[in-house]
């Protein structure tokens, strides 16, 4: 109840200045301050079960990227390999132009 009330001060000035007079003077002094506590409550409950669950996916999220990371650079060197190893056959390998003529 205080966490809930603790996040709303309109929330916490209603419990304290009108719900606890009027549980006071009615015969239910601890039904009303329960029903409104476990009411106030529950945004925050559902709140924290919203962020603890989309924590979970974001981690399996992060778990799928790091393995398609991991993949995604060994095919990524493999290609600046077989690209740097075609432009060193092609620059020293192959004969230039200039070369074949003057033979």
């Amino acid at each position: 109840m205080l966490f809930g009330l603790s996040f709303c001060p309109t929330s916490a000035a209603l419990f304290f200045g009108s719900l606890l007079p009027l549980a006071l003077e009615s015969q239910s002094s601890i039904a009303l301050p329960a029903i409104y506590g476990i009411a106030t409550g529950l945004p925050v409950l559902l709140f924290a079960i919203l962020l603890g669950i989309s924590a979970n996916k974001v981690a399996s999220a992060y778990n799928h990227l790091m393995t398609f990371e991991h993949w995604a650079r060994k095919i990524t060197g493999g290609v600046f390999i077989a690209i740097g190893l075609y432009y060193v056959w092609s620059n020293i390998f192959t004969p230039r132009f200039d070369d074949v003529i003057w033979q």
